[in-house]
């Protein structure tokens, strides 16, 4: 088998040779291509997606970083009125007082407040406690809507909400029967500095 393999090769010419040498050059052309060249192409095509990917992220980062100090001050400037605020909140409730303002505001407005009911409420941050004034209120519009206006003017440290209006009769100038929630604001308890009355409770405001 030896001597005829040697017998063959040794037939074989120069062209012959030459195309043997072309063919296995091809040959390993084509593995070196295919086993290392391809494989190359997409890993780097996977790390140039890779890259775009990244780029918009780093991009919003550096604009981040950019805006870092901005944010801080921005920041302690937002923790210093919070903190302004809280000093400024009354450390009682003042229902009394808080009457007194709404039935001189109501008397000045020609309305007249038929009912009030006072109910604990939730407050939007936990250094704060709020109180609810239901009030029931009877007057014509224009002097309804003037002393809607000035409790909105009472204290920056109340709110109004759930106004609700109802016409009475056909007249010209009817009356409307209006209820609406004052909420108050004040310190909480455990921040007062000094005890809180705790006699204030229910209508015991009312004249």
């Amino acid at each position: 088998m030896r001597w005829g393999v040697s017998k063959v090769l040794a037939r074989l010419g120069q062209r012959e040779w030459a195309l043997i040498t072309i063919f296995l050059t091809v040959v390993v052309a084509l593995l070196w291509y295919f086993l290392l060249i391809v494989p190359l192409r997409q890993e780097t095509e996977a790390v140039r997606q890779e890259i775009q990917t990244l780029i918009p992220e780093r991009d919003r980062g550096r604009q981040a970083q950019r805006a870092l100090p901005e944010l801080r001050a921005a920041i302690a400037q937002l923790q210093a009125e919070r903190q302004a605020f809280l000093r400024a909140l009354p450390r009682e409730e003042r229902l009394a007082q808080v009457l007194n303002e709404i039935l001189g505001e109501a008397l000045r407005s020609g309305v007249t407040v038929r009912s009030f009911t006072r109910s604990p409420t939730s407050a939007p941050v936990p250094e704060v406690r709020a109180v609810n004034l239901a009030l029931s209120l009877e007057g014509p519009f224009p002097e309804t809507y003037a002393y809607l206006r000035r409790l909105e003017s009472l204290s920056r440290f109340s709110s109004l909400s759930g106004i609700n209006l109802s016409v009475q009769g056909q007249d010209l100038n009817p009356l409307l029967s209006t209820s609406l929630t004052l909420t108050l604001y004040m310190l909480a308890k455990d921040l007062e500095s000094a005890g809180t009355p705790s006699g204030q409770q229910g209508q015991g405001g009312e004249r």
